[in-house]
């Protein structure tokens, strides 16, 4: 590789020499060329400010926005379960759009949702067994299992009250 960039090759590469994600002998040769020329350096630390103060401002904006309360946090679940009642849920509904915090920790529960229904849809529609219709089907053999099992004992019931009856009258006659 030529060891000299163009000004075009360290423009294609500005975002990832500032952002770290080259390698080391690329960002050695982004160096050589920054040595060079001077338009390219601008270009860069005129980046680079940019970038710092967009940091900078996304800072502020954290820490000025107020973070959710325990509360909102610990209703959260319930209500994207549909579980709260309608006042419950209208003071949730109300915190979340005021709180973009709250409408972050709600978008993130959305999703964590979504991702564990999907895993369980996958896992259910990879699964060669259904547990579901297994476990009815036992439910239902044994209702007639147990059926069945009723009318035997019944049978014997009678057989034994035959034989004490006849036992009865082989004695006494």
């Amino acid at each position: 590789m030529n060891k000299e960039l163009t000004c075009n090759q360290v423009s294609a590469l500005i975002n990832f020499y500032i952002e770290g994600k080259l390698n080391p002998r690329l960002r050695e040769y982004v160096n050589l060329h920054l040595e060079k020329c001077p338009a390219c350096r601008k270009k860069i630390e005129e980046l680079q400010k940019i970038l710092n103060t967009f940091k900078a401002s996304k800072e502020k904006c954290k820490e000025t926005q107020p973070k959710p309360s325990p509360e909102l946090i610990y209703r959260l679940s319930p209500y994207i379960d549909n579980e709260l009642n309608i006042s419950e849920n209208i003071k949730v509904k109300k915190l979340t759009i005021s709180n973009p915090a709250a409408r972050r920790e709600l978008e993130n529960m959305y999703k964590f949702k979504k991702i564990i229904q999907s895993a369980y849809e996958k896992t259910k529609n990879e699964s060669k067994f259904d547990y579901s219709k297994n476990v009815l089907t036992q439910v239902q053999d044994n209702s007639e299992y147990t059926t069945t099992y009723f009318y035997k004992l019944a049978a014997i019931f009678v057989l034994l009250i035959i034989a004490i009856i006849a036992g009865f009258i082989y004695l006494y006659f």
